[in-house]
């Protein structure tokens, strides 16, 4: 019986020393991330990868916070942050990223995380890789890969009886006998400049081959020969009637409604609009996506495929004493539970299924063809002449532009700013 009580006492007395005694749990540790998307997009569909992401890894890992600020879609609010933030030490732990030369001058300045060899096991694609690094250094990852091919109306073609081209000869046949029957060849969304971009990077590529990279080393001029031809070419198929009879009034929103409703039969444009293309509750046609065609005897190849990081992530010297845990969320933004949230985007991670048809064609007919991955010209150049790039090529869809002459322009802005042609 004395047993007894006394165990009783010591177990009251247990149970009042644990109600008395504070818990010491470990300190939550608190990420901050500056996103284009966001968790708070549920309505957006491609936000939806964004939305499982921050939900499901802070279920994974409570022990995490993750401070989220979203700056919009268009991108350029975020970078213009960043430019600001970083180089005065402030700003996020991490951030969303395409990689490329933007990203890379903050790794020259010293400003990102190097993850190189916690990360070097995440298994992904060499461009999607490559995409996130810097002179060797891995800072981020890239779960969704963006590139451009040829979006076409496959019901109009089969209606028409038209085969999709794999050749600028057969493309301008496709081109003339959709204008004949009303039907607009190519919607662009020349308005908001940057849509021009994809189609006359092709042009340049399968004109003179890999001669951007020339370009940008100052090897070779931005008004010499492949440049100047893929601008007279591209204001031809304007002068054609190709992009429609208004092609500057017409933005983007524009050129995805046209598509949508069938009113423009082909567009080149990235792989971020398969998830619009498959949504029905979008659009009533059936759209396919495929390699943008090739020019017979130029250099270009249809391996030779434009694109980048459609959504990525950089880590920033700010988080360096959060490292385990910023690691932990790279690793899971790269998992292929996270990623199968996507409703629409190529997926860089292996073992995650094409959300729809259009995506699986994008990543079979397009990305799987790629053995050489460019970026866009607008993210890969410094910013003081990525914009005017645009603005030129705007210029090539007006009937008295000369062309060279406005390509010598921009070359004499590239030399201002990047040094002239290296001897």
């Amino acid at each position: 019986m004395k047993n007894t009580r006394l165990f009783c006492m010591v177990c009251v007395l247990a149970l009042m020393i644990a109600l008395l005694v504070p818990v010491y749990a470990a300190p939550q540790i608190t990420l901050t991330v500056w996103g284009v998307n966001g968790p708070t997009e549920t309505q957006n569909p491609q936000a939806a990868y964004f939305v499982a992401l921050f939900k499901n890894f802070q279920a994974k890992n409570p022990d995490i916070k993750l401070d989220w600020i979203t700056f919009g879609t268009q991108g350029s609010p975020l970078n213009d942050k960043l430019k600001v933030s970083l180089p005065n030490n402030q700003g996020p732990d991490i951030f969303q990223s395409w990689g490329g030369s933007f990203m890379g001058q903050f790794a020259a300045a010293g400003k990102l995380l190097d993850l190189t060899k916690d990360l070097a096991k995440v298994p992904t694609s060499s461009a999607a890789r490559a995409a996130m690094s810097y002179k060797g250094r891995v800072y981020g990852v890239a779960p969704f890969f963006a590139v451009a091919g040829l979006f076409v109306n496959e019901g109009k073609f089969k209606e028409l009886g038209l085969s999709v081209p794999t050749t600028f000869d057969e493309l301008e046949k496709v081109a003339d006998a959709l204008k004949a029957k009303g039907i607009q060849p190519f919607a662009v969304g020349a308005k908001d400049q940057w849509p021009v971009l994809a189609t006359y990077m092709y042009l340049v590529n399968r004109y003179g081959g890999n001669v951007f990279p020339q370009a940008v080393d100052r090897k070779v001029r931005f008004d010499s020969v492949p440049f100047v031809q893929a601008a007279q070419k591209y204001q031809d198929w304007a002068k054609k009637g190709y992009f429609g009879t208004k092609p500057l009034s017409e933005g983007y929103g524009d050129a995805q409604l046209l598509m949508s409703t069938g009113k423009a039969a082909m567009q080149i444009s990235g792989s971020w609009l398969c998830g619009l293309y498959s949504d029905p509750k979008q659009t009533d046609q059936t759209i396919g996506c495929y390699a943008v065609p090739v020019l017979k005897g130029g250099k270009g190849l249809v391996s030779d495929v434009m694109g980048m990081t459609d959504v990525g992530f950089a880590a920033t010297k700010l988080g360096e004493k959060k490292k385990a845990a910023i690691v932990r969320f790279m690793k899971y933004a790269m998992s292929v539970e996270a990623c199968e949230a996507e409703t629409g985007r190529v997926c860089s991670v292996p073992g995650v299924k094409p959300p729809t048809r259009l995506t699986g064609m994008a990543s079979s007919n397009v990305l799987g063809k790629a053995k050489r991955v460019q970026f866009w010209w607008d993210q890969d150049l410094p910013a003081t002449v990525s914009t005017p790039i645009n603005t030129t090529i705007q210029t090539f869809y007006l009937p008295d532009t000369d062309v060279k002459k406005a390509l010598t322009k921009f070359e004499e802005l590239v030399e201002e700013n990047m040094g002239p042609i290296k001897k």
